[in-house]
């Protein structure tokens, strides 16, 4: 009885961008690359090629035969950008030649023990020729932005943040304004300065012998700084945003919000000073 070999899936063959899309998600999520298998079928000029990674504590995820080699095209030019970022994340790759039908039941799932024993009893090719797979534009430059998703790691967030995290994306501009808010509302509760805004509400709450807020064991160069990072970022961030058009860059307003982000947690560092 030919039994099924018990891995994991992604991609769909054929179709370059389904199958960068699989290696981004397992780099984005911080899956563990152990090793890399480039499985390899077809003629110098017309070679199509799988991949299988051993990640975390010895899973293996077959990544479907989404990338060709020999020829100029869609295929090649995806398979030079993923092998450029998986070498990043790994040192073990190495190519094997293998049969067209190996591939084929890579692409419909279906990956028989037997093939993973063959495979695990074949010698990689030498001397190693991967690299040639690479443009060398794709050496020289680091290019995340086109295939990298631009999210919040919601791990990383504020807990005071999150509702307007999640629902970040629907409407940036309308999301900072409302953590901008929140954090003015937040302190100016904490402190008692109710009827301060914006600078003047920074360096009353946290400057001074006698600031209502305080970080302990900082001394006054620290506390300086981290009352002016308040100040700095309302000036040069939030209020450009009240008071223009939104520029829709994903990517700065993500920045925007993880420097925004930070500000809540400096103050949720801060203690209340009690009077003596």
């Amino acid at each position: 009885m030919t039994r099924l070999a018990g891995i994991d899936y992604r991609g769909v063959g054929g179709i370059s961008r389904h199958c960068i899309d699989a290696v981004v998600e397992i780099i984005h999520f911080g899956r563990v690359i152990n090793e890399m298998k480039i499985l390899t079928s077809g003629s110098a000029y017309d070679c199509h090629h799988a991949l299988l990674l051993n990640v975390d504590n010895d899973v293996d995820i077959a990544i479907k035969s989404g990338f060709t080699s020999g020829y100029s095209g869609e295929g090649p030019r995806s398979f030079s950008y993923i092998l450029s970022v998986l070498r990043k994340f790994t040192q073990e790759i190495d190519e094997y030649i293998v049969p067209h039908k190996l591939l084929e039941r890579i692409d419909r799932s279906a990956l028989t023990e037997r093939d993973i024993n063959w495979l695990s009893e074949q010698q990689p090719v030498r001397p190693q020729r991967w690299h040639d797979y690479i443009y060398e534009r794709h050496y020289s430059i680091f290019n995340v932005e086109r295939y990298f998703p631009a999210e919040i790691p919601l791990a990383l967030i504020d807990p005071r943040l999150y509702e307007i995290a999640i629902s970040f994306k629907q409407n940036p501009d309308n999301a900072l304004l409302a953590g901008y808010r929140l954090l003015e509302r937040l302190i100016k509760e904490k402190s008692g300065l109710t009827q301060e805004t914006g600078a003047k509400l920074f360096s009353k709450a946290f400057q001074g012998e006698d600031a209502p807020l305080y970080w302990g064991d900082l001394d006054g160069s620290e506390v300086k700084g981290r009352a002016t990072l308040f100040s700095s970022v309302f000036m040069a961030f939030r209020h450009r945003r009240a008071h223009q058009e939104p520029d829709d860059d994903i990517h700065e307003d993500i920045r925007e919000f993880m420097l925004l982000n930070q500000l809540f947690i400096l103050e949720a560092a801060t203690k209340v000073r009690t009077s003596n």
